[in-house]
């Protein structure tokens, strides 16, 4: 391309067999798929059969970016990797996300993303400095946890690269494993286990380019607008958790990500305490203090070991608390924790109930009063980390808590095994006990270890009744959304009907937070409905349980977070945090701007588009990913009927409190016959067959997909 805006204009080619590196810059879709996600399942449905083993070496890897990512958009610095999945129903197309520095530095280096097959002979890692790119011996660093491995690649290549690598958990083949940042920015859903399989032990790169922008002046203006008018915490709860003097409004509850307050301090930051204080709307040097994530996750008590908060690159909100645990020394433990969801929340659950099934709580204190459960997860989180181990939204977590808890261990792990177990540093709050069973996972050292298979794969392995786990009557050891794996991801107890129909779109959890940033927002309900209604109708939107049945306008939200969740992912942009639905500023009547997203894309490419056509461009990645996942449950199960087989819901989300009936005030307990209606509409609204959950011919035809449509037809699939 002579010249882009947004856009590099190349990809990145690998063959790892052979060590062939090239580049192609047939972009003409670009405009059409955006980028990321987008790219990624174009180039899946183009050039791989959906009959590919994952682990086999032609199974590809497509780390992507999108046109905003290295722009200065704010919350544009993540990265999008689309491979076939090692663990979940079906092993269909799914992606890993992963926020910090690399996803821009890949533009800044001259790549809208690299298309990675084969298999290296021995361990390499791919180097990449603008349009010098290497495969670089990595028999060194193979068999290092992710931090020290981070560190050496860095220091062979120079500071200025940045680096994600994998830990032992991916070089062993773990399905449940990640690559990791430095930082401890993650991606997971098995991209360890397939860079494993490939002897690919991280990447590094390093460019010296830039984005080049369309309209510079605009872009500047609508940073300004963003920042001053629409943006507020992580998950862009725009309310604050304790009242400040400036906010109408606090949360409803007292708790939201907008966390930051007077007299919330950074204890251990460089140089003596910083208080976070107020942070007016409108103050847009101060944003960067609104979120503070582990008083949200901990409780005061986390302000003693908080030293800041970290964030991605472009990115005002800072969302990641970084820590100081020195407690942790003395078990000989780092004491350096930084990060933002999953490990840092649940690792807690590895010193809950006993072998016995017993529900037995261990925690105890440190060095203050509850700080318990902080240090045994800044432990989990760290060993995660360095290990590579990815937990699949906590069902890892889950799942060893149902061992333990169920009283079934000794039916399953023999007495050698249990023997070696250290319990008594479980029974001890000890941290190492977490880090002891976290390496034995990644090591794949005994019977527990299964765990990480996936829930699918170990409880068929240990002659569980999967479907009958899975319909379990407990929001504990079972939080499955669908039979495919994995688990909910803010579903109906956030937006009923809503949630629970995106929830079942991917092959892994949903990472939507359309509707999330609405619902755990903080702000009252009223404000909520007023802004949900302005944007999609009347009767769009439920308070929290109290829910009412399907009806239209319910499912115009649905078909806008499934659009708009893969448009994030494909211009890049962080989901976390888009789109703008609320504001925090009351002369908006607390109304955000849906259209924003538009307005950046335009000014970075100098591509005009709307947003309904940014949302159909997303709406038609959606469709390959559905005929992509149609093609997979053809080849594996026998089947494309996506309705039944990849749709379905089990039965706990309808049994659930059974004092309850659906539609009552105070539970989020569904209804099956409501749940069938909200999918015919659904199906229907999206120009898919009601009968199988997958496109028609016409919607293939009108989104230019025709390809697609022969594809299916080949494997078997009949279209109506």
């Amino acid at each position: 391309m002579a010249e882009s805006f947004g856009w590099m204009g190349k990809i990145l080619r690998v063959n790892l067999t052979t060590g062939e590196i090239s580049s192609s810059d047939d972009t003409e879709w670009q405009k059409d798929y955006i980028g990321g996600m987008g790219f990624g399942y174009k180039l899946f449905a183009d050039e791989v059969p959906m009959t590919t083993a994952p682990r086999a070496p032609e199974s590809p890897i497509f780390f992507g970016v999108g046109p905003l990512t290295g722009s200065g958009v704010p919350c544009s610095g993540r990265m999008n990797i689309t491979f076939l999945s090692c663990w979940s129903k079906g092993h269909s197309i799914l992606d890993a996300h992963m926020g910090g520095h690399i996803g821009p530095e890949l533009k800044y280096a001259g790549w809208d993303g690299i298309f990675v097959t084969g298999k290296a002979s021995s361990p390499v890692y791919l180097k990449v400095s603008d349009d010098t790119v290497t495969l670089e011996p990595a028999d060194h660093i193979w068999g290092k946890g992710t931090f020290e491995a981070n560190k050496i690649m860095t220091e062979e290549c120079g500071r200025e690269f940045q680096t994600a690598a994998i830990g032992p958990a991916g070089e062993n083949g773990v399905n449940y494993s990640t690559l990791n940042t430095s930082f401890g920015n993650s991606a997971g859903a098995g991209i360890g286990a397939l860079m494993g399989s490939k002897n690919l032990k991280g990447i590094a790169i390093f460019g010296t380019g830039a984005v080049h922008i369309a309209d510079v002046a605009k872009l500047q203006e609508l940073n300004n607008y963003m920042l001053g008018e629409l943006i507020g915490a992580n998950n862009n709860h725009n309310v604050p958790a304790v009242p400040q003097s400036w906010a109408e409004y606090s949360a409803v509850n007292g708790k939201n990500r907008w966390s930051g307050g007077p007299g919330r301090c950074y204890e251990k930051a460089e140089g003596g305490p910083i208080d976070t204080e107020e942070q007016p709307y409108d103050d847009i040097n101060k944003i960067a203090y609104r979120c503070f994530k582990g008083v949200f996750d901990f409780g005061e008590v986390a302000t003693h070991y908080a030293i800041k908060s970290g964030g991605c690159q472009s990115c005002p909100i800072r969302c990641y608390t970084e820590y100081d645990m020195d407690p942790l020394a003395d078990y000989d433990l780092p004491t350096y924790v930084s990060n933002t969801c999953m490990p840092i929340i649940y690792g807690q659950y590895f010193y809950l109930g006993n072998e016995n099934g017993e529900k037995v709580d261990y925690l105890k204190d440190f060095k203050y009063e509850g700080d318990g459960k902080m240090i045994v997860c800044g432990a989990c989180s760290h060993a995660v980390d360095d290990m590579g181990l990815w937990d699949n939204y906590g069902n890892l977590n889950r799942d060893w808590r149902w061992l333990c808890e169920s009283g079934r261990i000794h039916e399953f792990i023999s007495d050698a095994e249990y023997d070696s177990i250290p319990w008594q540093w479980q029974r001890d709050c000890d941290p190492r006990f977490v880090v002891e069973i976290i390496r034995r996972m990644a090591y794949k050292e005994g019977k527990i270890s299964d765990i990480c298979m996936g829930t699918l794969e170990w409880t068929k392995k240990w002659g569980l009744d999967t479907k009958e786990f899975m319909d379990q009557l407990t929001g504990v050891w079972n939080q499955a959304v669908t039979y495919n794996g994995y688990p909910k991801h803010h579903s109906s107890e956030d937006s009923a009907q809503i949630g629970l129909l995106f929830n079942s779109m991917y092959n892994r959890d949903c990472m939507t937070h359309v509707c999330t940033n609405v619902a755990q927002s903080g702000a009252p309900y009223e404000m909520q409905k007023n802004t949900m209604e302005h944007f999609f109708g009347p009767g769009c939107w439920d308070p929290q349980k109290h829910y009412t049945p399907i009806n239209e306008n319910k499912v115009k939200v649905s078909v806008f977070s499934f659009e708009d969740k893969n448009l994030h992912d494909s211009l890049t942009v962080c989901d976390w945090i888009w789109p703008m639905t609320q504001s925090p500023a009351k002369k908006r009547d607390y109304i955000g701007d849906l259209d924003l997203e538009a307005k950046f894309f335009s000014a970075v490419t100098g591509v005009e588009k709307t947003q309904e056509e940014l949302n159909r461009d997303g709406l038609r990645i959606g469709h390959v990913l559905r005929c992509l996942t149609a093609i997979s449950f053809q080849n594996e199960l026998g089947t494309a009927n996506l309705r039944t087989e990849h749709d379905a819901i089990p039965a706990w989300v309808f049994d659930k409190e059974p004092d309850f009936k659906p539609f009552e005030e105070g539970t989020i307990k569904m209804d099956r016959d409501d749940m069938e209606k909200a999918k015919d509409m659904y199906y229907t609204a999206l120009g898919w067959d009601v009968e199988t959950g997958i496109p028609t011919k016409a919607t293939l035809h009108e989104f230019g997909l025709d390809d697609l449509a022969d594809k299916m037809t080949q494997a078997g699939i009949t279209l109506k």
